[in-house]
């Protein structure tokens, strides 16, 4: 009785503390529009928590804060008190594979909706499904057990008053729900070019009419069976908002679907973007293409592809690389690859106030393919969760890339990663990378897709991509409750790692996910604060690394034991001030 006792108490510190910790210097989509509930802080009735878990067999270990709630009983209940006006919803569900079913939702015990939930986009078995990039998988767990629904309701529901879920039919979990006041539709400029179609002739008119011009969608469903191409500058397509204008993407075949840019100053806007696939093969990404420094794409939802965006010249064009555009306000949830690429040489980009979620590789990356450096790119004031693959933010190579003010978490591998893995320009001689201000909560793993070690962040050196992994700095990073180790530096090839900077790293938590999630019954320690492995060359300083609350089975916080003749000095001259 005491150990339950104990165990709640811890259960209830990270659900409550941990969630106060995150947000405490505006890391993170801060400023989102939508408040999270989540579905075990609710009045529940006939439904039962499933307690945290960090098993990778259990469906919560792919939850939010690794906890969710059994929605299953017929009739089962979850209610809320709605802290700010809303209409837009959406729902955070598991069904079984191949399975479906239905939730009522009810404001203040009168039905005002009622939403279908599937599998069909979820549940991806990685070992079987015959993906190139899933060569050499060995993870049996299926991943992708989670999916999201939305719905607008017809009327706000107010400040006050009460939300409630009822299980109409179907074996569903829930994780959470979010709430957000869906804002005015976007109403047409004055030079806009109003499309009035169903979807089936849009590339038509885009060719005919809307080259150079902006290209209007009102609010609709538009069913499009094929890619989208605008290959004439300062094109623009926009609708009347993502919970209004959406694009359903119909077409089966490779690269049949999604919007490609392919000229200077191209911007989407005020959309969502869905599709009927439901796999990584086969498929295409939201968006794709080249971006320029008159292009914006902002307020976007995109949603069920191979990835979010893509951003490379693959086709045929005057401009190599993509450079100096923006992204911001979108949404890149449950795609079954990156959320965003920034790739093959793009430069200058901004990435800042997204949501990415449930995505099954690197939330976002950069990644410097076919010998074209990527530099200058900054990711901002983002989050990152619930990835099922990879990393939450990952540079392989290139110079001068940041990422700061971001908050990772939940991932079932690693929050911040640093390679040469993938082929392409390695990383620049001169020059630094930089972390900063980032809140890595619950990454990591003792055991990946191919049963490896992933760190909360993580760094290796391979000889595919350049032989050394430099420049890199992370400052002011809070790792909190590490699932396996909090730092791995690990050197598989190549010549080691130079000029590594830590300064200001605070781990406050280490090993959560010991015993579990060993299927190799490899019997060596776990939960270290740093963990050197393979005896890495190079060097790399440090200044103001806090440890505390270390678990699993390490003993000590610095395992240096596979360090060989890395330097790793602690600096003189740290500022602990930000």
């Amino acid at each position: 009785m005491k150990t339950i006792k104990i165990l709640n108490l811890l259960i209830f510190t990270v659900l409550f503390f941990g969630k106060n910790l995150y947000a405490q210097d505006e890391r993170g989509y801060f400023d989102a529009p939508y408040l999270r509930y989540e579905a075990d802080q609710g009045a529940l009735s006939n439904a039962v928590i499933a307690m945290m878990s960090f098993s990778q067999k259990d469906l919560q270990s792919e939850a939010s804060e690794q906890v969710c709630v059994d929605f299953t009983a017929k009739g089962a209940s979850i209610e809320w008190k709605v802290k700010k006006e809303a209409d837009g919803l959406v729902i955070r569900y598991s069904v079984p594979d191949e399975t479906q079913g239905a939730i009522e939702v009810y404001a203040d015990n009168k039905l005002v909706g009622t939403i279908d939930v599937t599998s069909y986009w979820s549940w991806e078995y990685l070992t079987t499904n015959g993906n190139q990039n899933n060569v050499a998988v060995r993870n049996e767990n299926p991943k992708m057990r989670f999916d999201e629904v939305r719905l607008k309701l017809a009327a706000k529901i107010p400040a006050g008053s009460k939300i409630k879920l009822v299980n109409k039919s179907g074996k569903i979990h829930l994780d959470f729900i979010e709430l957000e006041a869906v804002p005015e539709e976007v109403k047409p400029e004055a030079n806009d070019l109003v499309y009035t179609g169903d979807g089936s002739d849009l590339q038509v008119f885009i060719d005919n009419k809307g080259g150079g011009r902006s290209i209007y969608l009102p609010a609709r469903l538009y069913n499009v069976n094929r890619e989208l191409y605008f290959g004439v500058p300062n094109t623009k397509l926009k609708g009347a908002g993502m919970w209004y204008s959406t694009i359903n993407f119909t077409n089966e075949a490779y690269l049949q679907g999604g919007l490609r840019a392919n000229a200077r100053d191209i911007s989407f806007s005020d959309l969502a973007l869905v599709t009927t696939r439901n796999s990584r093969s086969s498929s295409y990404k939201g968006i794709n293409g080249i971006f320029t420094k008159g292009s914006v794409v902002k307020n976007l939802w995109v949603e069920h592809f191979e990835c979010g965006a893509w951003i490379a010249q693959y086709n045929i064009g005057d401009i190599p690389f993509a450079d100096g555009f923006t992204v911001t306000n979108c949404r890149f949830r449950n795609n079954y690859a990156d959320g965003i690429n920034l790739c093959k040489g793009t430069k200058n980009a901004t990435i800042t106030h997204c949501s990415f979620r449930n995505n099954g590789d690197d939330d976002m990356a950069i990644w410097c393919a076919d010998m074209l450096e990527c530099q200058n790119n900054t990711f901002s004031y983002s989050t990152s969760e619930n990835g099922w693959r990879s990393s939450g933010c990952a540079i392989y190579g290139g110079l001068n890339n940041q990422a700061h003010h971001l908050l990772i978490k939940d991932h079932l591998e690693a929050g911040l990663r640093v390679n040469n893995n993938y082929p392409g320009m390695g990383f620049n001689e001169t020059g630094m990378h930089v972390f900063s201000n980032i809140t890595v909560v619950r990454c990591g793993t003792f055991n990946d897709l191919f049963y490896n070690i992933v760190g909360a962040i993580d760094l290796t050196c391979n000889s595919i991509s350049g032989t050394k992994v430099l420049n890199v700095k992370f400052s002011y990073i809070d790792i909190i409750d590490a699932k396996d180790n909090a730092i791995f530096i690990n050197k598989v090839g190549g010549k080691g790692f130079y000029n590594l900077v830590f300064e200001n790293v605070t781990v406050d938590g280490t090993g959560r996910e010991y015993p579990f999630n060993n299927e190799m019954q490899k019997n060596w320690p776990r939960g270290f604060g740093i963990l050197f492995s393979q005896n890495p060359a190079g060097n790399g300083t440090f200044c103001n690394m806090i440890y505390k609350n270390r678990g699993g089975s390490a003993i000590q916080d610095v395992d240096d034991n596979g360090i060989g003749s890395f330097g790793f000095t602690e600096a003189k001259d740290c500022l602990t001030a930000k």
